[in-house]
């Protein structure tokens, strides 16, 4: 992905290529803000992701903040891509239904990582998952 600096022609090309990833579109992630090392996305409480009682999975968990965090990444890079080093998430709540928000920030962007901060809020802005990556930026 080339970098044009126009965040909502690359918030744009991201979700058309969400579309085409299974698991992210199988989850229902749906990116919906991307600024300077800055993204947000949401998806919906689904039986499908739930593990035995009735909660969310863990390893959706993950991936929704691990994809989220990589855009952030992305967006302070001027789009370059990146690759995930570390991602360590504590699960602080249950995700037991309706819509939940994923934030995330870049904290320190060097010259081959990038440090982002993760948080996925339930319902009633309670904070249910925080994480903490580290991102090698790929060039070829």
């Amino acid at each position: 992905m080339t970098w044009s600096g126009d965040l909502r022609r690359l918030l744009d090309v991201i979700n058309k290529r969400i579309a085409e990833v299974g698991i992210l579109s199988f989850i229902g992630y749906r990116l919906v803000d991307l600024g300077e090392g800055y993204a947000k996305a949401v998806f919906e409480h689904d039986r499908r992701l739930e593990r035995s009682g009735g909660i969310i999975h863990g390893g959706v968990i993950m991936t929704a903040l691990d994809t989220t965090m990589g855009f952030a990444a992305v967006a302070a890079t001027k789009g370059e891509n990146n690759v995930t080093l570390e991602l360590k998430v504590n699960f602080l709540e249950p995700l037991d239904g309706g819509t939940y928000e994923i934030t995330a920030r870049v904290l320190r962007r060097g010259l081959h990582t990038v440090v982002v901060d993760g948080e996925l809020r339930k319902r009633g802005d309670v904070l249910a998952a925080k994480a903490l990556g580290t991102y090698f930026i790929v060039r070829t």
